[in-house]
């Protein structure tokens, strides 16, 4: 999850859905990472109208992180929702009445790539938004209710740093804010190949390439740098 909001500030984001029955932490889950990310590429939200997503202005959202607390809450915008991940820009006409009182038909345009993240216990209900999206299923082990309660328990006895804790996440936060804006290339993607039984290979094949690209962006200061000189 922390990859593909950090794909946010590439042209091609990534997007992910939270899937787990009721109180497994998805929210929190969400949350979470989202607050390893600089706060003024996030946008959380509890619920959204169908008409929200046009009323921001035309570049409020380019390269933001949209986080859904419950996609049973946002039901009515799913369809704009996808169009801004697919098209990465949505338009509509509303009628609009000038300081005069003339009426006119004005266009309003917002533009994106935008990282799109939900949470759900619903998967089937939202299959054309998972089409386009990483599902990442939560750990419901019988083991990983053990590693949170114990850390629950450590929290209520004073004994978690929480200076250190703070640090490492404006540290992450960071190193968000030093990433540029560089086309990534992989000179291996044409040998790449998905076995057959995966399921919708074109997707996946588009999401494969696409999550190698984010953690190649991701390790840019790690990369050597080329430049096109024609």
């Amino acid at each position: 999850m922390y990859l593909i909001f950090t794909s946010r500030k590439t042209n091609n984001p990534l997007h992910c859905i939270s899937l787990g029955s009721s109180g497994v932490g998805k929210t929190h889950l969400q949350s979470s990472i989202a607050a390893l990310m600089p706060e003024e590429d996030v946008i959380e939200v509890t619920n959204l109208s169908a008409n929200a997503l046009y009323y921001f202005a035309r570049t409020e959202l380019s390269h933001k992180i949209i986080v859904i607390e419950d996609l049973d809450g946002a039901a009515s915008v799913l369809y704009v929702l996808r169009e801004l991940a697919s098209k990465k820009t949505i338009k509509k006409r509303v009628v609009h009445k000038d300081k005069n009182g003339n009426t006119k038909t004005i266009e309003l345009i917002v533009e994106g790539p935008v990282c799109i993240a939900g949470a759900t216990t619903q998967e089937y209900i939202y299959e054309d938004n998972a089409n386009r999206s990483f599902l990442l299923y939560i750990d419901e082990s019988e083991l990983q209710d053990q590693k949170i309660m114990e850390y629950q328990r450590l929290i209520s006895a004073g004994k978690v740093n929480e200076e250190q804790e703070y640090k490492a996440k404006e540290l992450l936060k960071n190193v968000q804010r030093v990433l540029k804006p560089i086309k990534v290339i992989n000179p291996f993607a044409e040998y790449l190949q998905l076995p057959k039984s995966v399921f919708k290979p074109r997707s996946t094949n588009s999401h494969y390439l696409k999550f190698i690209e984010a953690i190649t962006f991701y390790k840019q200061y790690q990369r050597e740098k080329q430049y096109d000189t024609e």
